[in-house]
């Protein structure tokens, strides 16, 4: 198996924080986010991983090989979608299922394994791993049937009719060879075209009912709830009690306050009176 990392978008909600680089180097609990999904897969046994680039690709290629990690990226001069992703990697992928994740989310411990066997189980040439609807959320569902079977995503195709779950989509898919095969050069996208197209000819594709803490950061408040999660959970091998961050170079005032869950990137300042409660602040930020 192979995997590829999403990483080409433009981050266009978390502005003016991705006006030069890609949203997923913004580090969540010292670790920039794409670094955390290329660690995820490589725990999972995937070592053969290709990331895609186009927004600010070299802000992509510096925060993984910083963190020691070595990867192929696809870089792409237009941005191709997520089905255009896997025709502008096909070389590396060819003759390999893939698993294709996210480079924008935070995933905590998701069970692939379980994922897999389900696919494999299945007969199925694209699985997507579903969870149940956030609550507070209005993210448009992906209908399964009682096997598992999709019937509608985001409501299409309007010919089918509704199924028995309303899930939502964590940004996870499996795909069989022969899935890959369908997709053709050019800007395409996976989930609103080719898994749709695939439903309405009754090829067998399917979603995978788990449940694991799954956050899409492409916002400022659901990057801050991860952050704030993560740090509170001791995730990622933080100590329990460690609530609040602050990372090397920081300058901070003795008369400043920090209250956690709270994260100081490299190179911060804080100056006399400075308060930071339950926050997030990139690097070399000067309050």
């Amino acid at each position: 198996m192979k995997a590829i990392v999403l990483a080409a978008g433009f981050g266009t909600r978390l502005k003016p924080l991705t006006e030069n680089r890609s949203k997923v180097t913004l580090a969540l609990a010292e670790v920039p986010v794409v670094v955390r999904v290329i660690r995820l897969l490589r725990d999972f046994g995937v070592d053969e991983i290709a990331v895609n680039l186009h927004h600010a690709p070299d802000s992509v290629r510096e925060a993984v090989e910083s963190c020691g990690e070595r990867v192929t990226f696809s870089h792409e001069t237009e941005i191709l979608g997520t089905g255009g992703a896997l025709w502008g990697a096909r070389d590396f992928l060819a003759g390999s299922r893939v698993l294709m994740i996210n480079g924008d989310c935070y995933y905590g411990a998701p069970d692939l394994g379980a994922a897999l066997r389900f696919h494999e189980s299945r007969g199925s040439l694209a699985t997507m791993v579903l969870v149940d609807m956030p609550k507070g959320e209005n993210y448009r569902g992906v209908e399964t049937a009682p096997d598992g079977r999709l019937l509608k995503i985001a409501g299409r195709p309007e010919s089918n009719k509704g199924g028995c779950s309303t899930l939502h989509f964590t940004g996870i898919h499996i795909l069989e060879p022969e899935y890959l095969g369908r997709i053709g050069a050019g800007f395409s996208d996976i989930n609103s075209r080719h898994h749709v197209e695939a439903i309405a000819a009754g090829l067998p594709v399917f979603g995978y009912h788990t449940n694991f803490p799954c956050y899409d950061l492409g916002t400022p408040s659901r990057f801050l709830a991860a952050a704030r999660e993560l740090i509170q959970a001791g995730d990622g091998g933080l100590a329990p009690e460690r609530t609040v961050i602050i990372g090397p170079g920081c300058e901070i005032d003795p008369t400043a306050t920090i209250t956690g869950p709270a994260e100081l990137g490299a190179g911060c300042r804080l100056g006399a009176g400075c308060k930071v409660e339950r926050a997030g602040l990139l690097e070399g930020v000067t309050l």
